[in-house]
């Protein structure tokens, strides 16, 4: 397998864990606005935390992005990146 489609694998790898996360905000929200007087506290410290997964995996998928960019910049491929990525 080349390098390019290992890079590729890790990127759609990291998309799908960020996407898993942004269901877990969705779900922890949901659940923090359905909770009880007594449980909200431990409902948002919930949510807090699961904003905080989603952000590090959002980041992690940037990162992979910025990888993947840099090796088609330096190759000189922007027209393909930018038509991969629709920029």
């Amino acid at each position: 397998m080349r390098v390019e489609e290992l890079l590729v694998d890790r990127l759609i790898e990291l998309y799908c864990d960020w996407r898993t996360a942004c269901g877990e905000v969705r779900d922890a929200y949901e659940r923090f606005c359905r909770a009880c007087a007594a449980d909200r506290e431990l409902a948002f410290a919930a949510y807090a935390a699961a904003l905080d997964r989603e952000q590090s995996a959002c980041e992690d998928y940037a990162g992979q992005i910025r990888v993947i960019a840099a090796g088609h910049t330096h190759r000189g491929d922007r027209a393909r990146l930018r038509q991969a990525y629709g920029c």
